[in-house]
């Protein structure tokens, strides 16, 4: 590698001379410390920068990247860290072959060789899949149950509301919101529009309060 960067320093100064000499050529009679600056650009800084790039990044010493895939993140961290890497968390994403807060994927792979001190970005589980929920203001009660399990989710405790600017059974209101992330499986409670009396029912068809049945 030393005898790779030593031919390619001795390109660039080649190229580097030129340029000054074309420089110095069109500019006749320049100035000591524009010459200076000159050098110090072309030559003296790479020679400096390839100097400790092979004095201390390249002294580091080489590990093997361990595989911490379907490990908890704590526990990931900790391996990765014994043998010289840091482990950093880059992000969550939807996986059903590991728990969540387990590792679902790390960069670089296990079996790489990386410098200690190298950062191994890992991405964890985020158990649940999270979907957005579906709108149901306006729609009869009787679609809820159907747009909700092919949404992922479940019907909830229902509430009934005297209303008369509603035809009977209509959906008022929803709890969570319409548009919002939630976990799969999650249940979405309901506010319906009734002539009868106000009650809280489950999902179920339970009726909690009073005797008006919602179905």
């Amino acid at each position: 590698m030393f005898l790779n960067y030593a031919i390619l320093y001795l390109f660039f100064i080649i190229l580097a001379s030129l340029i000054i000499g074309y420089l110095v050529w069109k500019m006749k009679l320049p100035s000591p410390q524009l010459v200076i600056s000159f050098v110090v650009l072309f030559f003296v800084l790479p020679l400096v920068i390839g100097y400790l790039y092979f004095v201390y990044f390249n002294s580091l010493p080489e590990v093997v990247v361990p595989d911490v895939l379907g490990i908890k993140l704590d526990l990931a961290t900790a391996k990765l860290e014994a043998i010289g890497l840091r482990a950093r968390e880059a992000g969550s994403i939807y996986e059903t072959k590991y728990p969540e807060g387990y590792v679902a994927s790390q960069r670089p792979e296990a079996g790489r060789r990386a410098k200690q001190g190298r950062v191994v970005n890992l991405i964890v589980s985020s158990g649940k899949r999270r979907i957005v929920v579906p709108n149901l203001l306006g729609r009869p009660l009787s679609q809820a149950e159907t747009v909700l399990a092919a949404a992922g989710l479940q019907l909830g405790e229902m509430k009934a509301e005297g209303n008369i600017d509603a035809p009977d059974g209509t959906i008022l209101a929803q709890e969570p919101l319409p548009g919002e992330e939630v976990e799969m499986g999650r249940s979405v409670d309901l506010l319906v529009s009734t002539t009868g009396e106000t009650v809280t029912e489950t999902g179920s068809g339970e009726t909690q309060e009073g005797g008006f049945k919602l179905w």
